[in-house]
């Protein structure tokens, strides 16, 4: 299981978080990334398929952007707050990312505990 945790980034212009998901050291060897390079995966966050953008900073963290393309019905761009805020989740939350038999992603609330 991957791990992570939302962050932000700013504000969009209608106030809502710009976030992003930051994945735990431990856990970001399950994800595939490179330096300078952004790494798409589709990740299925609530009732929904994206594709997602996996970075890697200069340091080794590994990130995922808060820009997300909705692959269905048509191939068109979103939010990942948007995305988020649809489960229950916001700025500070855990997250868990479990990958399927199928090398897709599955993004859900972590229910762990933060002591």
């Amino acid at each position: 299981m991957i791990k992570g945790t939302v962050t932000s980034q700013g504000e969009y212009a209608d106030g809502k978080d710009m976030c992003e998901l930051y994945i735990s050291m431990a856990s970001s060897d399950r994800l595939p990334h490179e330096y300078r390079k952004k790494k798409p995966i589709d990740m299925t966050i609530g009732d929904f398929v994206y594709e997602a953008g996996v970075h890697e900073t200069r340091e080794g963290v590994v990130w995922i952007s808060s820009v997300l393309f909705r692959k269905r019905p048509t191939r068109r761009q979103a939010r990942l707050v948007d995305a988020l805020e649809e489960i229950g989740l916001r700025k500070g939350d855990k997250v868990r990312i479990e990958t399927k038999s199928d090398g897709t992603f599955l993004l859900e609330p972590c229910g762990c505990s933060t002591k």
